[in-house]
């Protein structure tokens, strides 16, 4: 005979596998943990089963029979009382911040990068495939996503056939310029026609060859559209004198941001052509107001040095004056072109998703100001051998202002189905070569 009984309650149907002796003889109802009705103990509702376990966790007590006070009398007998059970809360995901960073040491690159500009120095280029992958391999594993590092996964040897395509391809329009002006311009025309592919077979390459936590990116190729904004709208634009700028920079980002993917989960991009305007005429206004007041200044200086020649009084000092707006010019200049790139930056990073994740970029343009006129200090007194101590120390800034805003982590990602794209690096090289931006960063 079993020695577990099963409750079930006729209003919601819960059940409950509780002992024989945890139920009085003398009970005759019984209140359901979950829709909290009562209900009377009947053969339907009380029911012996051979269950090895309970199916709920909370065990029924025992409710201490009634003070006997006569046959036929008394009140009636106290119902079984089950422990309340606290309703669940909803499952939600609890946003959380993954931070990027940047590991990697001056001194290691160094070593790198000595090596590689030696030896493409040494070998006529040929070693260049080699050298971009041991530095993109320094780069990617010296990155981190909450404590996790990037790979670049890509074959040396793969570059290397894809850079001959490009040798080949530079070697013929070095020729054609100087033999006729006409196929010199024929070759312009056809590399530019041939700029929207170069980008995707970049672009596709680069993806597949780039990893976090053994799951690849991917970019989804589709020339139709690579056509329209890296050939088309620039067109456009010039035509236009311009005022297609800020569109033609929106639809490039867009494009490359919603046609890739990490794994399974794609990107996209919020930012619309109306953040890009205003953007654009925001750097417009701070270009016109800080030269307009150095041409004002300098206006002024030349009329007191008039006037002060003609009075014969303070022309020395007024000389010395009126060079300051000259002096400052470059790096006036220079705060403003890191301006428009920070805000560029953080504009394009803080409009980017990864499914239900949000980048957030911070970059300041200050500090970034300060790292650039140091930096370029320290390479030009080195004659050039801090580059890698000024490469690594603006990465590092960049990742650290760098947070990946995630609802529920990145646990849920899965890879894409599928052995590669089979794609080669022709076009990657082919970019380098002919220095052609194919690598539309953010």
């Amino acid at each position: 005979m079993s020695d577990q009984m099963t409750i079930v309650c006729p209003h919601c149907a819960y059940s409950k596998v509780v002992p024989k002796s945890a139920i009085p003889d003398s009970a005759h109802q019984a209140n359901c943990p979950r829709c909290k009705q009562s209900f009377p103990l009947t053969s339907d509702t009380l029911k012996g089963q051979d269950l090895p376990e309970p199916l709920f966790g909370i065990d029924l007590p025992d409710s201490p029979p009634p003070a006997a006070t006569g046959a036929g009398s008394g009140p009636p007998s106290p119902p079984i009382s089950a422990p309340q059970m606290p309703p669940l809360p909803p499952r939600r995901d609890i946003p959380r911040t993954l931070g990027f960073s940047f590991n990697g040491s001056a001194r290691d690159y160094f070593g790198i990068w000595i090596v590689n500009t030696l030896l493409k120095i040494i070998t006529i280029g040929i070693y260049s495939a080699w050298a971009k992958v041991r530095k993109r391999r320094f780069f990617f594993g010296s990155t981190t996503l909450h404590g996790e590092p990037f790979e670049y996964l890509a074959d040396p040897m793969a570059l290397f056939r894809g850079w001959l395509i490009a040798a080949g391809a530079f070697i013929l329009y070095s020729i054609g310029t100087r033999v006729s002006p006409i196929l010199s311009m024929v070759i312009g025309v056809i590399v530019f026609i041939a700029f929207p592919w170069l980008v995707v077979r970049s672009r596709i390459f680069n993806s597949f060859n780039s990893s976090h936590r053994n799951i690849r990116f991917c970019f989804r190729p589709d020339y139709q559209q690579a056509y329209v904004v890296f050939a088309g709208l620039p067109i456009l634009t010039m035509l236009s004198l311009g005022l297609l700028a800020p569109y033609m920079i929106y639809r490039q980002k867009k494009f490359m941001v919603e046609n890739s993917s990490y794994g399974s989960v794609p990107f996209s991009f919020s930012a619309t052509a109306k953040d890009f305007y205003i953007l654009t005429i925001k750097i417009a206004l701070a270009f016109i107001a800080v030269f307009g007041l150095i041409g004002l200044f300098i206006g002024l200086s030349g009329g007191n040095h008039v006037f002060a020649s003609a009075a014969g009084g303070g022309l020395k000092a007024l000389r010395g004056l009126a060079l300051i707006p000259a002096m400052l010019f470059p790096l006036v200049y220079l705060i403003m072109v890191v301006y428009a790139q920070t805000a560029m930056a953080n504009l394009c990073w803080n409009a980017t998703h990864l499914g239900d994740n949000r980048f957030r970029s911070t970059l300041r343009t200050r500090d970034m100001a300060l790292l650039f006129v140091t930096n370029g200090l320290a390479i030009m007194c080195s004659l050039g051998l801090l580059i890698p101590w000024a490469t690594v120390r603006l990465t590092r800034y960049r990742f650290e202002k760098l947070e990946l805003d995630a609802a529920g982590g990145l646990d849920d990602v899965v890879a894409m189905a599928g052995s590669g794209p089979g794609v080669g690096a022709a076009g990657e090289e082919i970019g380098d070569i002919f220095n052609m931006p194919i690598d539309i960063a953010m």
